[in-house]
């Protein structure tokens, strides 16, 4: 039986015990910082840290590289990332959006006999944060999960996140989808331009058969510029039983609905659909 380890009473770590990563836990003590949800800059993080400009440096860059940290394209600083939010997604569904939008969301689910739901980004693709579906005997059920992670550019939520987002953003994110899917790129290029067009048209998003399977799908961005933060909600189900008609007469203007009344609920402004129309290549 191994003797509890003696702890460095600078630093809070163990000392002498073989099985403990420094790098590790310098990692995890940058993540730390950001538990109140600030913006932080690497100057501060080593202020907080006491650790060497250098060693945040590394470490952050390497945390961003992951998607535990993400930039903040207004303020230039670093928050938490969504690899962070997925993983702490159980936590987060008793506060903030999860709370204010479940209820929203199971509503709208049982009327409609559909799979509701919500997420945010992570690189160039859209992670889940919370998933509200039907009843078990109801049939237009899918199988995504909270930490599921769906292409940005080829699916209804992906593409409605893209419409709204902010200009640098979405440029950013076009060039990581030029660059990481080159031979599908014109394609996907063309899905962006026709998603801006329909948003503007209608207030929401519709893909066919997307996912690489047999789904369809429509989705609604949440634009919540005073957080600094862009999600989006979708409803999808099976294209076989879920025609295009009743997507754009029932589902998008309910999903579109539903999006305001989570703004109402939130205390936030109304939502504006008006976004650039053209698609410009990176």
């Amino acid at each position: 039986m191994r003797s509890s380890p003696t702890v460095d009473q600078h630093s809070g770590t163990p000392k002498g015990n073989p099985d403990f990563v420094q790098s590790l836990a310098k990692g995890l003590e940058i993540l730390s910082a950001f538990s109140g949800g600030a913006s932080l800059g690497n100057q501060q993080l080593v202020k907080l840290t006491g650790l060497p400009k250098a060693t945040v440096s590394r470490l952050t860059t390497t945390l961003v590289t992951l998607g535990y940290l993400q930039p903040d394209t207004q303020s230039r600083k670093l928050q938490m990332g969504t690899r962070v939010l997925g993983m702490g997604v159980t936590v987060q569904r008793e506060v903030g959006l999860q709370r204010v939008a479940r209820p929203f969301m199971e509503a709208l689910s049982r009327e409609l006999e559909l799979t509701v739901s919500f997420g945010t980004r992570d690189r160039t693709g859209l992670v889940f944060l919370e998933v509200a579906r039907p009843p078990s005997s109801a049939r237009l059920v899918t199988n995504t999960d909270v930490g599921s992670v769906l292409p940005l550019a080829s699916t209804s939520i992906g593409l409605a996140y893209i419409v709204a987002a902010p200009v640098k953003e979405r440029a950013q994110i076009l060039q990581s989808l030029n660059k990481r899917h080159k031979d599908e790129w014109p394609q996907l290029r063309l899905n962006i331009e026709k998603a801006h067009l329909e948003y503007q048209r209608q207030g929401f998003v519709i893909t066919q058969k997307s996912w690489g399977r047999d789904v369809n799908g429509v989705g609604v961005p949440l634009q919540l510029p005073e957080r600094h933060m862009l999600y989006a909600f979708h409803c999808a189900g099976p294209a076989s039983q879920l025609p295009l008609q009743r997507i754009r007469r029932e589902i998008g203007p309910r999903l579109v609905g539903m999006i305001s009344d989570i703004r109402l609920a939130l205390g936030a402004p109304p939502q504006s659909v008006l976004v650039e129309p053209q698609i410009h290549q990176p």
